[in-house]
């Protein structure tokens, strides 16, 4: 999937989606957002034929079935596949010298060494 071809409608929704910890279906999502229900629809159905979402359950709305989404992808996934490992590098190396905060900077090491042993494991 060629991620530089989507809609600003399109990465709207994907990061609204990502924003979230709980799936939603089409008039949950709409109505959390303020955004029309029929271009959430087509949004959510060019994603999800995409892969990009995929349906987490159905539930009952009102007194109709609802499909629920979530996001199939992270965004991880989405920016390991769009950066190189170069500009990935760069990247990183560019938002740790933006934090001025001594305590973000420990939490970012803890991460770092956490990850490490994940990896060593």
């Amino acid at each position: 999937m060629d991620y530089l071809d989507f809609s600003k409608k399109e990465w709207e929704v994907l990061v609204r989606f990502w924003s979230i910890s709980e799936p939603l279906c089409c008039a949950e999502f709409s109505e959390k957002f303020d955004m029309n229900r029929n271009t959430v629809l087509a949004v959510i159905r060019k994603l999800l034929n995409h892969g990009i979402l995929e349906i987490e359950s159905i539930k009952m709305s009102g007194s109709v079935l609802a499909r629920r989404f979530q996001p199939a992808v992270t965004e991880y996934d989405v920016f390991r596949q769009l950066l190189t490992e170069e500009k990935l590098q760069t990247l990183i190396k560019n938002v740790i010298q933006s934090i001025d905060s001594p305590e973000v900077c420990q939490q970012l090491l803890e991460m770092i060494e956490e990850a490490r042993c994940d990896k060593a494991s």
